[in-house]
């Protein structure tokens, strides 16, 4: 028989899903036996005996030190792949959590993380992560956790100057959430407040920069992930304007700093754990298409 035609059919793979919609990856190091320098889910081949399910949980917590029940796992089903190294079908699994990357003990690879699934593309990935990434996100679109009803609001501001700047707020030692990087303009929704008051409000109270609910653009609703500060995951309402504005217009009221920052400059900040997903999807976004020059 050629043995170029066998199938091996015990390899599996599992990714969890944050409250942001991000998916955890490893990044291979040059180390790897095969696909070194590439990313991929967690994952690897089943033990004898083992059932798929039973080796994607074994295989997440060898590689994070991550453990997950076996029925909070969802079955995405089976996929083939041929490569250079043989023809394989591998078992694909995705979970909820509401862990970060801080959570995640890298134990193999270079790094293990949660990945925004918008720059996914852009990486170099394992060909079989790219065949099973479809499912992934189909998934993840309707099963995504998100903080619940009671959860705490906030709200903020991005204002986008001439230049296409935007402004960011540089926290100090003192902020209670994130201190020493840099975030927007905003903060918690008072009893009774509506997403865009409050973001007016905050705006203002920080700032000294007064708008209209008739200037703002809705950039959408967002997972902070507050855990070090209150123990929850919250939601964030996000929302941008165009202004005729400079720095010396901005009243720094909170914080180090509140200043107009290039996109470029702004993508390489330490951010907030909120900022870290808001601006680049916001970058992204075509409300900021629609403003910046």
């Amino acid at each position: 028989m050629d043995s170029s035609a066998l199938v091996r059919t015990d390899f599996v793979c599992l990714t969890l899903v944050d409250p942001r919609g991000w998916f955890l990856m490893q990044e291979r190091d040059e180390h790897a036996p095969v696909w070194p320098d590439t990313w991929c889910f967690p994952g690897g081949g089943i033990e004898p005996g083992e059932t798929p399910r039973e080796g994607a949980v074994r295989e997440l917590a060898e590689e994070t030190g991550v453990v997950v029940a076996a029925d909070s796992v969802h079955d995405l089903g089976t996929f083939e792949v041929e490569s250079e190294h043989g023809r394989f079908s591998y078992h694909v699994f995705v979970a909820p959590t509401e862990l970060g990357s801080r959570d995640v003990d890298c134990r193999e690879g270079r790094q293990i993380v949660f990945v925004d699934p918008a720059t996914i593309d852009d990486l170099p990935i394992v060909r079989s992560t790219a065949i099973a990434l479809g499912a992934v996100r189909a998934w993840a679109a309707d099963h995504t956790p998100v903080p619940p009803d009671d959860a705490r609001g906030f709200a903020g501001v991005i204002l986008v100057d001439g230049r296409g700047w935007i402004l960011l707020q540089e926290r100090d030692e003192h902020a209670r959430i994130d201190p020493d990087v840099w975030g927007l303009s905003g903060g918690h929704l008072e009893p009774g407040e509506t997403p865009d008051v409050g973001a007016l409000r905050e705006l203002e109270e920080e700032t000294g920069v007064s708008l209209e609910p008739a200037d703002l653009r809705e950039v959408g609703a967002f997972a902070n992930d507050h855990r070090e500060s209150y123990g929850t995951w919250d939601r964030m309402w996000v929302f941008a304007a165009a202004v005729d504005l400079t720095d010396a217009d901005i009243d720094c009221r909170e914080g180090r700093q509140i200043v107009f920052v290039d996109p470029d400059v702004a993508r390489g900040l330490p951010l907030t754990k909120g900022a870290e997903g808001i601006v680049p999807a916001f970058l992204r976004s075509d409300v900021y298409a629609s403003m910046a020059p």
